[in-house]
């Protein structure tokens, strides 16, 4: 079974001899109000909640209210629309807090983040993506700085192949099973992208990507924390313009390895890979 998987509403059963009856079916449909949120709407009515979540209107409506007067949501009176509020950043501070690798690692990404002109950033798996958890970015500016909480897709970066190769048999079958699922008639393409990564994976223990369109490259390398044996990916991006032949390769991709073993180390964790 995938970890943390969304939920659609039309996969809950509506039979009550159906039901689950250990699981919360109105608090997931809350949380599914909480993830329709994204960095490209920032503000959505009750009805644009409810095309988005499948949800029914009157439910949303119930839920929405809900979750205002929890401090979740904030109604914006003007367009009849909610946003997020505060109290939702603070229910990922304690995980965050207790990831001490971040803490560690911030002085080393750094310095990485400076001599390769880019930024480097720990993701962990949330579901079907990636979470960015720590970010650093060059002194000079060049690349633009990954927000923690962003999402980052298996499919089309170093951080997803990274995980996928890196990955047990069980939970590698999963993600490849979700891929196939996700992109439907354009899943050759992608398992080609998910073999290429593997192959590249088991002789260099990275993955490299290149972002179409914005031109950015970058490595990655999994990372094992001392936090519940909690699997995470470090990745180093880098501007193309600001690269010199095949440095991700030479130059790059070796001090990001460097980097994630002398944290394991320190850490008195052992990677398998």
């Amino acid at each position: 079974m995938l970890d943390n998987p969304d939920i659609p509403d039309e996969t809950l059963p509506s039979d009550g001899k159906d039901k689950d009856p250990r699981f919360a079916y109105t608090l997931a449909k809350g949380l599914q109000v909480l993830r329709a949120f994204d960095p490209a709407s920032p503000f959505l009515s009750n009805a644009e909640l409810a095309a988005r979540t499948g949800i029914a209107r009157q439910t949303v409506v119930r839920l929405t209210r809900t979750l205002a007067m929890l401090g979740y949501l904030q109604y914006h009176t003007e367009t009849a629309r909610y946003r997020l509020a505060a109290a939702v950043l603070s229910l990922g501070y304690p995980l965050l807090s207790q990831l001490s690798v971040r803490q560690m690692a911030r002085p080393l990404m750094q310095e990485l983040a400076n001599f390769a002109r880019g930024a480097v950033s720990i993701a962990m798996r949330s579901g079907d993506s990636l979470v960015i958890v720590e970010s650093c970015v060059d002194h000079l500016g060049h690349a633009g700085r990954p927000d923690v909480g962003a999402k980052r897709d298996f499919h089309d970066t170093s951080l997803g192949m990274t995980y996928i190769s890196s990955s047990a048999p069980q939970e590698r079958a999963e993600l490849i099973a979700l891929l196939q699922l996700q992109h439907g008639k354009h899943w050759s393409a992608v398992q080609e992208r998910v073999a290429h990564a593997q192959a590249q994976f088991d002789r260099l223990h990275y993955c490299t990507a290149l972002t179409p369109g914005v031109l950015i490259e970058a490595v990655a390398v999994p990372l094992c924390s001392n936090f519940t044996g909690e699997r995470l990916v470090m990745n180093c991006t880098v501007p193309r313009f600001v690269l010199a032949p095949e440095s991700i390769e030479t130059h790059i991709a070796p001090r990001l390895l460097h980097l994630v073993r002398s944290l394991e180390n320190t850490l008195g964790v052992r990677n398998p890979h």
